[in-house]
């Protein structure tokens, strides 16, 4: 699936970040400019922060997020995606069936899969 051309629909949030509100065919996605503080420092108490850095993938280079109902996933980066969508026929090198599921490809080569939407953080600034 190729990278929508224009965010269909972006506001302007406090703390000079970028949030796209996005429907289900579109990349949920916050860019932080440099130097802003992120968003990452307010989230609520049920949402998990992950930084892809500390992934650990298969040997092809996917992870697979297992999470509850009630629990909201975001991942913290400074790679760029290079596509996402829902995974056409696929099982994983350690044999997970992720037919169906969102994916987020990243240019360090990480593809991570997960039942429920993901946010991204993309933020310059982390260490």
């Amino acid at each position: 699936m190729d990278l929508p051309q224009a965010p269909v629909s972006a506001e302007e949030a406090p703390e000079q970040s970028l949030v796209l509100d996005v429907d289900q065919d579109r990349l949920p996605l916050v860019i932080v400019e440099p130097g802003a503080p992120s968003p990452a420092d307010d989230l609520s108490a049920d949402s998990v922060l992950l930084e892809l850095d500390d992934l650990l993938p298969d040997p092809d280079g996917e992870v697979v997020l297992f999470t509850g109902e009630d629990v909201s996933v975001n991942i913290l980066t400074t790679e760029t995606i290079t596509e996402f969508g829902v995974a056409e026929e696929h099982v994983t090198a350690t044999g997970v069936d992720v037919t169906g599921l969102n994916f987020y490809s990243f240019e360090g080569g990480l593809t991570v899969y997960s039942a429920s939407d993901v946010l991204i953080i993309n933020d310059p600034n982390i260490a």
